[in-house]
């Protein structure tokens, strides 16, 4: 195991403590956020394992997608005031996991050692909207509230940022598989995005306060 993963698990079991220490204090949607960390957790463990013992850890990345969008989704859910947005939400849970059991089965095949490369720019895609969208809301409807004290700017924020810095490594990733690839550019980029959006996370569930004045939809 690399010092990078290792780095990589010790910050997400630092987020879930974080996020377990506060849980009381949190809103639903940063409870939401805080299982979130622990199945991303599991999945990255449950990766060092496939990895080791069947040399092919895609069986992993593809439900690790899945469920980390199913998660962030019901975490925009309760952030969103609107309803036709929240139907919206809701709408592409069951399209994204259709569209996920079809990618599996038949095109990007775990036993091929195919990463979900497809589901990713897909997930990553709706993330992006779903970020503008609550910075527009943040605009229209303005907290009394320094942004920096918001929990869900930080959320946001890691979310688009993570999104838009991806999508160049998702287009190499089964191409970066294929070849064997070290420690490159593509490898380092992948993982420092990694740890910013988790670092970012953190943030955001360390100034979450359900006393607050804020209140979700």
């Amino acid at each position: 195991m690399s010092s990078i993963t290792i780095i990589y698990l010790i910050i997400l079991a630092t987020v879930f403590a974080i996020g377990m220490v506060r849980y009381r204090r949190l809103t639903i949607p940063f409870r939401i956020l805080t299982f979130s960390v622990l199945l991303t957790l599991f999945w990255q463990a449950l990766s060092i394992v496939f990895a080791v013992r069947y040399r092919n850890n895609a069986f992993t990345y593809h439900f690790e997608c899945l469920t980390a969008y199913i998660f962030y989704t019901l975490t925009y859910f309760y952030l969103f005031r609107s309803r036709t947005i929240k139907a919206g939400l809701l709408a592409t849970l069951i399209s994204v996991f259709v569209l996920f059991l079809i990618n599996i089965l038949f095109i990007q095949r775990p036993a091929d050692k195919q990463f979900p490369t497809y589901i990713y720019l897909l997930t990553n895609g709706l993330y992006v909207i779903f970020a503008l969208l609550l910075y527009k809301q943040m605009l229209q409807y303005p907290l009394n509230l320094n942004i920096v004290r918001q929990s869900s700017f930080w959320f946001n924020t890691a979310i688009i940022a993570f999104s838009t810095l991806m999508f160049i490594n998702l287009g190499f990733l089964n191409y970066y598989a294929l070849h064997n690839w070290g420690k490159d550019i593509i490898y380092y980029f992948w993982n420092g995005n990694l740890y910013l959006f988790n670092i970012l996370i953190c943030v955001s569930l360390l100034t979450d306060n359900k006393n607050n004045s804020v209140q979700y939809g």
